[in-house]
């Protein structure tokens, strides 16, 4: 019954056509667990609970992953992505590209010359404009998930993104912090992320500019990378330099994840709010540290592509865009609620 009701309570705050596609996938789990307990992961059987339209058991879909295997983030993601290959029988092949465009572009090139059915796919930048594009032309399905930075015809080619809304969740942040009078007119904000030329970086400052803007508050953004104790050292280095910072907003899991260390050891106590979730993250959420945070919801990022590419090539349904940060604000309110959902010692959920 508990599991009902957190169903009810996602499809309230679901537009429409993702929606739909929530009480699908909703009725093919229920038909899984009435037909005897979950259904393998590693989906070797082909089998799938899902009824007419074409048949998709078997067919592969390469699940491309823009960084390595060691960041956190993706295990929720490969983890939503399996479950749901394995209620509609398609077959999972996961590549990673370590943060390396030539290495995505050569991976799909392979899954493309050996027709595989769909690609899910995060696209950092426009240097994947072209392979997606080849993919369509030898209709591959493409869905992109967590970031889709292709443009011009590039863009055109992807067929739906399931993902944060960058700029959303960047004023969403901004302006709960202002709202709970954590930065006011004039105040100097710092904004460390991980790669300040990615477009989740991009439009995420975009969303809090347009916050501070309007009142007068200003935001300077500092690249950190994905490491955790460099991006620390870089954070502690621009706080000692600025002691006037009068708030952190991380646009990224990574820094936000060390801001907590980096303002104690540059000796200042100013507030922090960002995006992602990590057990560091949770735990300064609890301990008032950080204000709040933007949770990616990365399970549905990967369990909802393959949904969208299964239901394309089963029954024609057109994917859809899918916001996965819709108002998704942890703060002291709903921190319990999530930290199971957080694995391992400091796994950052975030793109």
């Amino acid at each position: 019954m508990t599991r009902h009701r957190k169903f009810l309570a996602v499809m309230r705050h679901t537009p429409l056509r993702a929606g739909m596609a929530l009480v699908c996938v909703g009725l093919m789990v229920l038909l899984a667990a009435c037909g005897g307990g979950s259904p393998s992961t590693n989906n070797t059987s082909g089998s799938s609970v899902m009824t007419g339209g074409n048949d998709i058991s078997g067919r592969t879909i390469l699940l491309e992953i823009k960084s390595g295997a060691s960041n956190f983030f993706f295990v929720p993601v490969v983890n939503g992505a399996k479950a749901a290959a394995a209620i509609t029988g398609l077959k999972l092949q996961i590549q990673y590209g370590n943060d390396d465009d030539a290495t995505i572009v050569n991976q799909m090139n392979t899954a493309i010359a050996s027709n595989v059915a769909g690609v899910a796919v995060t696209i950092p930048d426009a240097g994947l404009n072209k392979v997606v594009c080849d993919a369509r032309a030898k209709n591959i399905a493409v869905v992109a998930f967590n970031t889709n930075g292709a443009t011009a015809e590039g863009a055109n080619c992807v067929q739906a993104f399931v993902g944060q809304d960058f700029a959303q969740s960047g004023y969403l942040i901004a302006q709960r912090m202002i709202n709970d009078g954590k930065i006011k007119a004039g105040d100097h904000v710092f904004c460390p992320v991980e790669s300040p030329d990615q477009v989740y970086a991009v439009q995420r400052y975009a969303g809090v500019k347009q916050a501070l803007d309007a009142i007068g508050a200003t935001c300077e953004v500092l690249g950190t990378g994905n490491d955790l104790a460099p991006a620390q050292a870089t954070m502690v280095s621009y706080l000692l330099g600025h002691p006037h910072t009068a708030a952190i907003i991380a646009l990224g899991g990574t820094p936000l994840s060390v801001a907590p260390a980096a303002i104690k050891k540059a000796n200042l106590n100013i507030p922090i709010g960002g995006f992602d979730l990590s057990q560091d993250i949770l735990s300064a959420i609890k301990s008032g540290v950080i204000t709040a945070t933007v949770d990616q919801q990365p399970y549905i990022q990967g369990f909802q592509s393959i949904m969208e590419l299964a239901l394309y090539l089963k029954y024609g349904i057109t994917p859809s865009n899918i916001n996965t940060s819709n108002r998704a604000l942890v703060d002291k309110t709903n921190v319990d609620q999530v930290a199971s959902l957080v694995g391992g010692s400091n796994a950052i959920r975030g793109g």
